[in-house]
C-alpha cells in the first residue's frame, strides 16, 4: 500500500513539473536589487533580504532597511 502511495505521489509530481512549474526553489541568495520607486531607478547591494506574504520585500543594504513592492524590485545574482 505504501508503494502505491509513493508511486501515485511521484506521478502527480511528474505531471506538475511538466506544466512548466518549479515545485521547489532553492535559490535564496542574491547579490543586488534593482528597484524603481516613483520613477527613480536605483541599485542596492544586498546584505540581507526577506519576503513577506503578498508582494513586499525587505532589503537591508549598508545598514539601511528598504521595504518595497516586489513588483517594483528585481533581485539579481551575479
Amino acid at each position: 500500500m505504501k508503494k502505491l502511495i509513493y508511486l501515485g505521489s511521484f506521478v502527480i509530481l511528474l505531471c506538475l513539473t511538466g506544466c512548466n512549474k518549479q515545485l521547489l526553489d532553492f535559490e535564496y541568495s542574491y547579490d543586488k536589487a534593482v528597484c524603481n520607486y516613483d520613477g527613480d531607478k536605483f541599485t542596492l547591494k544586498i546584505d540581507k533580504w526577506t519576503d513577506y506574504d503578498g508582494e513586499q520585500l525587505q532589503v537591508i543594504s549598508n545598514g539601511k532597511t528598504y521595504l518595497i513592492s516586489a513588483n517594483k524590485c528585481y533581485l539579481i545574482k551575479d
